[in-house]
């Protein structure tokens, strides 16, 4: 009605809500320190740990060869550019970026029965039961993963929700708590920090700011062979999945005006201690 083309605020209205863009305009940089260690099996006892300190930032942490691209407030639509002539609006911490890792395996021969520490004149007998033992397992501890914080409202574009503004927020600002019986990764003083930005603006935490709980799997096995002769023998086995009994979180609730902002009693992303015992004949 003011003389304006349909074009003015918005370039090739006709293809609103219906055009997907498919290039390679992205950018990535992987930094890394790694450093391992090595035991070959002495004495009973191998093992072999790395660390890795890293930092990984892109514009985009996935494959978007025939992907369509995420919307809304999904974590992985702050992949999607906010500005297509701005992809570096994007540029931030990847989403699999994991500062500290250290991960491990490990192989023991228990200290008792013949020709061991303790017991190397015990009766045989009693070497058959307690002797030869073995314990062997694996670890990978590592930082959580960074996710992006969505305001709720599509301030800057129609494709994907702005992401929040944070008063004073520094990226490690969730820790996990508990509120009434529910496992909040922000307070509700962190929480009352976030606000929406204004009209035409993304927000000023962007994409991946935030730093999700860190995560920590250990699973061993006890194990012996009971040999009977040189035919037939017997393998006895008990296996620990998350032997700690840790759980590991996902990601909390990331959309600032949801009514469970923060919260993540629903993130676990692992499972509860499994035992499981199990034997082989062999003859």
């Amino acid at each position: 009605g003011f003389g304006f083309a349909s074009s003015f605020f918005q370039k090739f209205p006709q293809f609103t809500g219906s055009l997907n863009v498919l290039d390679s305009n992205d950018l990535s940089f992987y930094n890394a320190f790694e450093l391992i260690g090595k035991r070959r099996i002495k004495d009973g006892l191998g093992f072999q740990v790395s660390y890795t300190l890293s930092k990984s930032k892109d514009t985009r942490s996935f494959d978007p060869t025939f992907v369509t691209v995420s919307r809304g407030a999904a974590q992985s639509a702050s992949s999607t550019p906010f500005d297509i002539n701005n992809r570096s609006g994007n540029y931030a911490w990847s989403d699999f970026d994991r500062r500290h890792a250290i991960q491990g395996t490990f192989v023991y021969e228990l200290p008792f029965g013949k020709e061991k520490m303790f017991g190397s004149d015990m009766p045989r007998a009693l070497d058959f039961i307690i002797g030869g033992w073995q314990l062997a397992g694996g670890f990978n501890v590592a930082s959580g993963r960074p996710f992006t914080v969505y305001s709720g409202f599509n301030n800057f574009t129609n494709v994907v929700q702005s992401t929040a503004d944070c008063n004073g927020c520094s990226r490690n600002l969730g820790s996990l708590i508990q509120e009434s019986g529910t496992n909040f990764w922000f307070s509700q003083d962190a929480r009352s920090r976030f606000s929406n930005p204004a009209a035409g603006s993304v927000g000023n935490t962007g994409r991946n700011f935030f730093i999700a709980p860190p995560q920590l799997t250990l699973d061993t096995s006890l194990s012996k062979k009971f040999k009977f002769n040189e035919r037939w023998s017997f393998d006895l086995r008990v296996d620990a999945k998350n032997l700690t009994n840790t759980p590991n979180f996902g990601l909390p609730t990331a959309t600032q005006n949801a009514a469970t902002f923060g919260r993540i009693r629903d993130g676990v992303t692992n499972n509860a201690r499994r035992l499981q015992v199990s034997g082989k004949i062999i003859f």
